[in-house]
């Protein structure tokens, strides 16, 4: 896959809400941590170690650094569960401004437009073991996230009324960090679980995604990571 292909899925990537290096953790560093970093990281692994599904409605915004402004806002619904092989299952619909759905499931991403009757098809190849980059905060263990990013704890802030503590990872891989500078997650003080992201890139460009509606644990028919389209549709597979 090339420079432009990985862009490809780059955007992907950040369209779901979604993003290795490997450098071992200084024990004597996780002494000297702040302990609200590490409260915060066992209840992330409390909700890890049971996780099988989540769903949630989004709204998602897209912050232009050189104009200062927001694109129009969109919102949608959001489905997250694991399959029976542990393999991540996504399916992330926009229904506002306009309906787009995007489906990734055993190793291919799905982005299907109606209104263009336009789908894509992409094999994620190589790139497959990126997808559990668009889901941090379930499923992954802290000892895992600590390999692949400085975490760093900063302070709480309320999200839709519920008081939530702040993470923001940083990349430790060189190619992740030149496409992505930082992942800033909310979770829920409460629950342990992610309520808000947003993704930084080199550029100053964000996205931002929160949550509402969340749900844990509860049963989504496998029907729902897989599309069909109507006749007509233009299928392009790459």
């Amino acid at each position: 896959m090339g420079k432009g292909e990985y862009m490809r899925l780059r955007k992907i990537c950040l369209t779901l809400l979604l993003a290795c290096g490997c450098v071992c953790f200084d024990a004597s560093a996780q002494d000297k941590e702040n302990p609200e970093l590490t409260k915060t990281l066992a209840k992330m692994d409390a909700v890890s170690a049971n996780f099988k599904s989540f769903t949630a409605r989004f709204v998602k915004k897209h912050y232009i650094a050189l104009l200062k402004e927001y694109e129009t806002p969109e919102t949608g619904e959001f489905s997250h569960a694991l399959d029976k092989n542990k393999d991540v299952m996504i399916r992330h619909e926009t229904l506002s401004p306009i309906n787009r759905i995007v489906t990734i499931k055993d190793g291919s991403a799905v982005i299907y437009t109606p209104v263009a009757k336009q789908a894509e098809i992409r094999n994620l190849g190589k790139y497959k073991n990126y997808v559990g980059y668009l889901t941090i905060g379930f499923g992954q263990s802290s000892a895992k996230l600590r390999e692949q990013f400085v975490i760093t704890y900063e302070g709480t802030e309320a999200i839709n009324g519920v008081p939530c503590s702040i993470l923001t990872l940083v990349p430790k891989d060189a190619k992740i960090a030149s496409s992505i500078t930082s992942i800033t997650i909310w979770f829920k003080q409460s629950t342990g679980a992610p309520t808000q992201y947003k993704f930084l890139d080199p550029t100053g460009d964000f996205q931002l995604e929160t949550f509402s509606e969340e749900k844990l644990n509860t049963s989504i028919p496998a029907g729902r990571f897989e599309q069909k389209f109507p006749s007509g549709t233009n299928v392009v597979k790459y």
